[in-house]
């Protein structure tokens, strides 16, 4: 990119991000985060250490991105989410407002594991609003975690959550749902 295509940050000094970036007021970038073109990241947000959000990302108000994690292209990040350290969100993903991702959670988008042709249409998770996805956990292509769902740490979601359920184990199962008193509402 030309240098004339580039502008210093009002953020960070010395930050130079190319004029299809966009940083809301009072984000947070720290130390070695790589941010990709085409990325909007919305007012108040964090982005952790070594992070790296790449093409076209969105990430919203106030979400937190954990240092060492990535968020690949085209992933959809709304308002208020908490994504830990060393997570991988995979292309394809949508998560909704008010969402939790441990520390260490891997989603995934291709059950081929590479062996397709060019028509494979690769397919993140999405995680609806106020779910809460434990440390460690894996949660395969497609996969869909309703509203206010719970997944435990180091859970296997190889099928969807129903909102409200409590899921764990490998594969992950429902052992009940989340009780009225742990509803966000009653947090806020």
């Amino acid at each position: 990119m030309p240098s004339s295509d580039l502008r210093p940050s009002a953020l960070a000094p010395g930050l130079l991000l190319g004029d299809d970036v966009e940083i809301g007021e009072g984000t947070i970038i720290g130390g070695h985060a790589i941010i990709h073109s085409g990325v909007r990241i919305g007012a108040g947000a964090r982005i952790g250490d070594h992070a790296q959000i790449r093409d076209g990302a969105r990430i919203g108000a106030r979400t937190v991105v954990g240092s060492f994690t990535s968020v690949d292209p085209e992933v959809t990040i709304g308002a208020r989410a908490s994504i830990q350290t060393r997570c991988y969100i995979t292309g394809g993903t949508v998560i909704e407002d008010d969402v939790f991702v441990g520390p260490g959670v891997t989603l995934t988008n291709d059950n081929t594991m590479d062996r397709h042709d060019d028509s494979y249409v690769l397919r993140g998770a999405f995680l609806r609003r106020a779910c809460r996805i434990g440390g460690g956990s894996t949660i395969c292509p497609g996969v869909e975690v309703g509203e206010e769902a719970f997944v435990a740490a180091g859970a296997l979601v190889a099928t969807d959550v129903e909102p409200r359920a409590v899921v764990v184990g490998v594969p992950a199962r429902k052992i009940r749902e989340v009780p009225d008193e742990d509803l966000l509402e009653r947090w806020r």
